[in-house]
């Protein structure tokens, strides 16, 4: 009885470890698209930034969110992003994207920062590929 017991954690923590970082590792060896170049910036204010970049898509899914983060000692903040026109990833290949206001002065933007966009590919995860950065 105790043996069963314990195969069945064991398959329940692989399952949670699957789950919570399965999005993580596709990402990493199968990425949806290429690490994005900016193209083109301009202050807005003191803290924000409106950006215009390219990147090339690999994989068909489904948009999901874009999440920008400043290096930080410790734990890195979220950045603040605003998409003034939508994304431009619906085919796949060669695409333009922005403008997208993120809340970080150039400086922080260029030298601090990445981003992370969250895909669809399946109905286990959101797939996680580095988007600049």
């Amino acid at each position: 009885m105790m043996a069963k017991q314990l195969i069945g954690a064991l398959l329940l923590i692989c399952v949670w470890f699957v789950v919570t970082v399965g999005g993580r590792i596709e990402g990493y060896f199968f990425p949806v698209s290429a690490i994005g170049q900016i193209e083109a910036h301009e202050p807005v204010g003191e803290t924000w930034t409106r950006v215009w970049g390219e990147a090339i898509r690999f994989r068909q899914c489904s948009f999901d969110h874009l999440s920008w983060y400043l290096v930080r000692v410790g734990e890195d903040a979220r950045a603040d992003l605003i998409f003034e026109e939508g994304t431009k990833m619906d085919g796949g290949g060669h695409f333009d994207f922005g403008p997208w206001l993120v809340q970080l002065p150039a400086s922080q933007l260029f030298e601090r920062s990445y981003a992370i966009a969250y895909h669809r590919c399946h109905p286990f995860w959101l797939t996680a590929t580095r988007f600049y950065g």
